[in-house]
């Protein structure tokens, strides 16, 4: 009997990893009948509409399966998850804190908190996240890709540098890795390589929304007139918000004349270099989002 169970959730999951996810919530369907009441049936049946960004019925399964086990894994991998993709940082986090006790050894918790952390701009407190993971996992490409991030907005390029080299020697096969390192080396100011990084999670995953969207961005960066205008925002994101905005009235209340034609330059910059990547993206100016 736990043989047939077993076999029916690895049909399941081989589905979710093919993206057919219809056909996996019929074969979990199926599952539930069979075995109901079961914890991993609820679990499974939430990862499925996790994967496929129905984030309010994924949160419905995930309840279903900590009911059914509070310490069933899939349901809390679930929740967190979930949480962490609507960007409910505070709730995210004390899903995070309670599934980290439960299990202490599952790296997927410290990587989630540790993005969280770079988030809130705790970069630091990030980085400390991600060395965890990789005391759990020393070859996870992720874990490496995302510590590699947090080295290069603390600043330290040789680390951040080093740690993204050996994460796309890790798995030189996941789009996730290549957009972390690309943020890695954006972040140092390699835009060739944050291209062409971005260019391989596009490759990888043609159809993920955030990789298409990641990759404009990019491709946008090439351009050193737009650089230029960004600057500021990349040195105000490495300091504390509170003195962003004594920073900021500073400057607004001694600069004023100078900032606003700052910023009108900056719009200008924006939507010129915008139009120029639709047209030799798209080839056309304007593209719906």
């Amino acid at each position: 009997m736990e043989n047939g169970k077993d076999a029916h959730l690895e049909r399941i999951v081989h589905l979710i990893e093919w993206e057919r996810f219809k056909e996996a919530i019929r074969e979990t369907e199926s599952y539930l009948r069979e075995y109901p009441g079961d914890a991993d049936g609820y679990g499974i049946m939430g990862k499925i509409y996790y994967e496929s960004d129905e984030f309010e019925k994924a949160m419905h399964w995930s309840k279903e399966a900590l009911k059914a086990d509070p310490v069933n894994a899939l349901g809390w991998e679930v929740r967190a998850g979930t949480l962490y993709a609507q960007e409910k940082w505070k709730e995210a986090m004390a899903a995070i804190k309670e599934a980290k006790a439960l299990f202490p050894q599952d790296s997927f918790y410290y990587i989630l908190a540790g993005n969280i952390y770079n988030h809130r701009a705790k970069y630091a407190k990030a980085k400390e996240m991600f060395q965890i993971a990789l005391m759990l996992e020393p070859e996870n490409a992720l874990s490496l890709a995302s510590y590699g991030y947090a080295e290069s907005l603390l600043g330290n390029r040789d680390a951040s540098k080093e740690a993204e080299q050996q994460a796309l020697k890790n798995n030189p096969n996941n789009p996730e890795v290549f957009m972390y390192c690309a943020w890695t080396a954006d972040q140092r100011g390699d835009y060739e390589a944050a291209l062409r990084y971005m260019e391989n999670a596009v490759r990888l995953d043609p159809k993920n929304a955030q990789y298409r969207t990641e990759y404009l961005d990019i491709l946008q960066k090439q351009f050193k007139i737009y650089r230029f205008f960004l600057a500021p925002a990349k040195y105000l994101s490495s300091i504390k918000s509170v003195y962003v905005l004594l920073l900021w009235l500073v400057v607004w209340f001694t600069f004023k004349p100078f900032i606003l034609i700052f910023l009108f330059l900056y719009v200008v910059a924006h939507w010129v270099t915008k139009m120029i990547v639709n047209v030799k993206v798209f080839g056309k100016i304007f593209v719906k989002a």
